[in-house]
């Protein structure tokens, strides 16, 4: 799981965490017993000590959570993106589609992640109504990418509606270790890609199955299509992916350390302190 909890993005733990440091310091600077010179040299040794480690925990937190937002939030990402766990989502782009089809603003699509560092999932809502002889689509790409070997990739639809001869739908194409062209379909530069469909009403979900690798590159190709005479409506889609977890997520483990070094240097300074 991700140390959400720690987010730096949320002011409240921001103030929280310095205010807590703040009492830390203080209470280990209040004088003591002993006003030798060498407990102001052990009660400094340890202010530094405090505020190196609350450094690394800034460090080790320092990556963007993932929230809930649009496909326009998530664009202004860029390249760094959000982490899902321990696994990178990032580089959405919105990309051009169907001749003649009419692009969805997206700032209307709505993006909601959740799993962890071997589960991740991004949710797609989108609740717009194709009329007929109208085509709306959404279609953009992004990369993901974590410590970990993806192996599975499953996407779904559901709460669509469609009347007469509408259609929803939503075309998936992976590319495993590597990325699409400019396109988001051909030119996949890793070791293979594939193409996922789901049609409401026919197929709602479907999945594929690789060799594992630590990046995916995605495009999702969402459409609305009121056909001749009837219409289409709305739709939530999703890209579930499974990975084989082989190592600790990389802000445990500055977590930990960080955790690790307070305790040593209260062990320390105790020590030095009944030898003073």
């Amino acid at each position: 799981m991700a140390w959400d909890y720690l987010n730096p993005d949320s002011t409240k733990v921001r103030v929280f965490t310095h205010l807590y440091a703040s009492l830390v310091v203080y209470f280990f600077l209040i004088p003591g017993r002993t006003n030798t010179g060498k407990g102001e040299v052990l009660r400094l040794q340890l202010f530094c000590l405090i505020v190196a480690t609350f450094g690394v925990l800034e460090l080790a937190c320092a990556s963007s959570i993932c929230t809930t937002g649009t496909l326009a939030s998530y664009e202004a990402l860029g390249a760094g993106g959000c982490e899902i766990g321990g696994d990178t989502i990032a580089s959405f782009t919105t990309i051009s589609g169907i001749t003649g089809a009419t692009p969805i603003n997206p700032s209307l699509v709505a993006i909601t992640p959740s799993g962890g560092t071997t589960d991740p999932v991004l949710t797609f809502d989108v609740s717009q109504t194709a009329n007929a002889g109208s085509l709306l689509e959404a279609i953009f790409t992004y990369v993901i990418s974590g410590p970990d070997n993806f192996t599975t990739d499953m996407t779904t639809l559901s709460n669509s509606s469609e009347t007469v001869d509408g259609d929803v739908s939503d075309t998936q194409d992976y590319c495993v270790g590597g990325r699409f062209g400019a396109d988001g379909v051909d030119g996949c530069t890793g070791s293979t890609s594939g193409a996922l469909l789901t049609l409401d009403g026919i197929q709602n979900t479907d999945q594929g199955s690789f060799a594992g690798a630590t990046t995916l590159s995605i495009t999702d190709d969402f459409v609305l299509d009121g056909g001749t005479a009837g219409t289409a409506s709305g739709g939530i889609f999703a890209d579930q992916f499974t990975a084989t977890s082989t190592v600790p997520e990389p802000n445990g483990i500055f977590l930990l350390s960080a955790l690790g070094l307070v305790f040593a240097g209260f062990l320390k300074l105790h020590s030095l302190r009944r030898n003073s």
